[in-house]
């Protein structure tokens, strides 16, 4: 063999050790950087200076739909949430957890269900909210007001008022043109009404005398809920006569009731016609 030869072969044998060499480091690499499973947790290894990153949710978005369903969806009515959980179809995987504190009612449609473990990540919410006008008469519950302020907030919500409630416009609109009156007594009507006597100032002298006769409840006709239907609440008229002057308050009958049966409807409703089990707690 002469000496070009024996270079070439060389050069071979050279070439050949290296290609080996780097299957067989590609291989090691490879075996060390597997994740190793020791008593349940997950471990991987990376060589001094090196990093493992988390790819799958860029491989995920290269793909033209996602690898399984998640999201959180916020419905405003119940019809909303019904038409949702029928397009899904999962009954036997899902449970709807309604709430009555938070006012939520919320499928987790890859729920823990039977034997088997879920996610828990995909979900439809519907939130009971209250309508201005029940938040309105909620926020002047048990307020004292003076005679001007009960007045101008009685005409103000006067299409709140339901059946026999109309005396109570009457009242307000009595307060409203008798600003300059004096109180003086209440007395207790057998109608169930009371009667309170009054003085009206008139060029700044004591003037004609008079009654004014005020209801001991009325009632309101209220959506309690955005998208509900009516309730009808009852409430007592309150006052408290001071030095001429009178201070008027309602208190509302156990709104916190109404509200119960307005929310436990929507959870009848659901477990009605949705076709899931329906828990009452927290999701």
């Amino acid at each position: 063999m002469n000496t070009a030869e024996q270079f070439s072969a060389a050069v071979k044998s050279s070439t050949h050790d290296a290609t080996q060499n780097a299957a067989t480091m590609m291989a090691l690499a490879t075996v060390a950087n597997e994740p190793r499973d020791i008593k349940g947790h997950h471990y991987l290894i990376t060589p001094p200076g090196y990093t493992a990153k988390d790819i799958t949710d860029l491989v995920e978005k290269a793909q033209p739909v996602p690898s399984r369903k998640r999201g959180h969806v916020h419905l405003k009515d119940v019809p909303s949430l019904l038409a949702y959980c029928a397009d899904q179809a999962m009954p036997d995987r899902a449970y709807i957890y309604a709430n009555p504190d938070a006012r939520t009612i919320t499928a987790i449609f890859n729920d823990h269900r039977y034997a088997e473990a879920g996610w828990r990540d995909h979900r439809a919410e519907f939130k009971a909210d209250y309508t201005p006008e029940f938040v309105n008469w909620m926020t002047k519950n048990k307020v004292a007001m003076t005679q001007t302020e009960f007045a101008e907030f009685v005409e103000d919500n006067l299409v709140d008022l339901a059946g026999d409630s109309a005396k109570l416009l009457d009242v307000a609109s009595t307060l409203q043109a008798k600003t300059d009156i004096n109180f003086s007594s209440a007395k207790h009507l057998q109608n169930g009404q009371v009667q309170l006597a009054y003085t009206e100032t008139i060029n700044a002298s004591a003037g004609v005398g008079g009654a004014l006769e005020i209801p001991k409840v009325f009632t309101l006709g209220l959506r309690i809920f955005k998208n509900g239907e009516g309730y009808k609440i009852l409430a007592r008229l309150k006052y408290r006569l001071h030095t001429g002057g009178v201070k008027f308050w309602y208190e509302l009958d156990r709104p916190e009731r109404s509200v119960e049966d307005a929310f436990a409807g929507y959870t009848q409703q659901i477990r009605e016609q949705s076709g899931y089990q329906v828990l009452i707690g927290t999701p």
